[in-house]
């Protein structure tokens, strides 16, 4: 079966179920800061390490702040197919767009990357009847909730930098678990404009 979904605009309340979206703009704790030359937003994201200590079948986690660079991924015909999720057991994850400075015809409050998520299933495995996608762009960043699926980075029309913030032990399943899933179509449109075409 091939499910077949929407790109909706991502904004702070329709990804609570998921995590947070990491933005200025929509925040209401806001306060001025650096004598008075800054806005600052306390406690924007909520860090999840779950494995504060080594026990018997869970090794301690350190953080790993890390820079992602993820190039486009193909589309077709204004789509996107997905056909894996992922989710990180016992850690949130932060991914925050890096502004790259000197690219010309870069709109930074275009789509520029493709968030995936889907809630846990009685089965413990991505219930895709719950599958959404959200369109994102180079201001707005995201921090996935532990144990949340989500599709591996997903950049549309042109390569992304991120600075990524995970905590990691270098034990494969507990860092990250992957699920195939059936097809999920994603339709891009008219969301995103600059689409590399080729085959799914």
């Amino acid at each position: 079966m091939v499910y077949r979904i929407k790109v909706e605009t991502l904004t702070i309340d329709s990804f609570k179920p998921y995590g947070d979206v990491v933005q200025l703009e929509g925040n209401k704790n806001i306060v001025i800061a650096n004598q008075g030359t800054a806005k600052r937003v306390n406690h924007i994201a909520k860090l999840e390490n779950r494995r504060l200590a080594s026990g018997p079948a869970l090794q301690s986690a350190k953080p790993n702040m890390c820079i992602f660079s993820s190039a486009p991924r193909p589309t077709s015909g204004g789509q996107f197919e997905v056909k894996l999720l992922e989710r990180h057991p016992y850690s949130s994850q932060v991914f925050m767009p890096i502004f790259q400075h000197g690219v010309k015809g870069v709109d930074p409050d275009a789509p520029c990357y493709l968030v995936i998520v889907a809630e846990n299933g009685p089965d413990d495995k991505p219930d895709l009847k719950t599958i959404r996608a959200f369109a994102a762009n180079s201001t707005q960043g995201i921090n996935y909730k532990a144990n949340s699926w989500h599709s591996p980075m997903v950049t549309i029309g042109q390569r992304v930098n991120f600075m990524v913030l995970v905590w990691e032990n270098g034990v494969a399943l507990q860092d990250c678990e992957e699920a195939p899933i059936s097809p999920v179509v994603v339709d891009l449109t008219p969301s995103f404009k600059n689409l590399r075409e080729s085959k799914l």
